[in-house]
């Protein structure tokens, strides 16, 4: 980067659409969340990986190598088109390819066969690129959404045992470039209420209530990875079937406007 020593620095105004990262169980909303972003272009990274029933997405089909992917990526920042927001579905399908270009790399039939752990360095030298990959979209003015599963990892703590929390189903390494480019990394849940059965003779039956309503954790606590660089003050937002790329909206819009004082309807923080 040049620097123009006549020119005073800018204020930092976040303007670009943002790069999100929603996970969650199996057939929680996330896919059906991602087609609700504007115009999205639907890149899958396994059969497995599809839109469900009444959703609807552009998608050039199931990516068979790392390369598919980055091709993808490609036609959106060079080819015209009227695609305005990239999704990958899934990050867990994009490592197992990337592990697949490793292997091939070397040679091997197993990234567990390349000497001296060197083989998941290169992924992760390949996650980095692919990021790299995301933020140029980003920069380039799409939406970027990057969906994962979920699992449960052991955290070690400091001054007391080690404790569990809910992550994207990627290695620890990954998940922290994830956290430290996207805009929003999101936990996708069922909301439940855990109730205790009092069975007598000091025995209880713990069970859950609800989980109908799914909501999207949007600020990280201790048993789950999440947060944001929108000032959102709410922790959780209710994610309604079409009304969740408008929730987030409310503060991606906010976010890049200055500062201004309006006093009218349209202003308002959703519900």
């Amino acid at each position: 980067m040049a620097i123009n020593w006549t020119e005073q620095p800018l204020d930092t105004i976040e303007t670009e659409p943002a790069f999100c990262v929603f996970y969650a169980g199996a057939k929680t909303g996330k896919t059906t969340l991602a087609s609700e972003f504007p115009s999205p272009l639907y890149v899958r990274t396994g059969r497995g990986e599809r839109a469900p029933a009444g959703v609807t997405m552009k998608s050039f089909g199931v990516s068979d190598t790392y390369q598919d992917v980055l091709d993808q990526a490609d036609w959106m920042l060079e080819a015209e088109h009227d695609r305005k927001t990239f999704v990958l579905d899934s990050a867990d399908g994009l490592e197992k390819l990337l592990r697949d270009k490793v292997c091939a790399e070397s040679k091997v039939a197993s990234i567990e066969d390349i000497p001296f752990g060197k083989g998941y360095p290169r992924v992760a030298e390949l996650w980095a690129a692919f990021v790299q990959k995301m933020l140029n979209l980003k920069e380039a003015g799409y939406y970027v959404v990057v969906l994962a599963h979920v699992r449960a990892a052991k955290v070690p703590a400091i001054t007391s045992e080690g404790y569990q929390q809910w992550a994207p189903n990627l290695r620890d390494e990954v998940v922290g470039t994830l956290i430290d480019n996207a805009d929003l990394i999101s936990f996708l849940h069922r909301r439940a209420t855990i109730k205790k059965d009092d069975l007598g003779f000091k025995r209880t039956h713990t069970r859950a209530e609800g989980g109908a309503e799914i909501v999207m954790e949007v600020q990280g606590r201790a048993n789950f990875v999440a947060g944001n660089r929108y000032d959102i003050e709410k922790a959780t937002i209710p994610f309604v079937r079409g009304n969740g790329f408008k929730a987030l909206d409310y503060y991606f819009q906010r976010n890049a406007l200055a500062p201004v004082v309006d006093e009218s309807d349209d202003a308002q923080e959703p519900a």
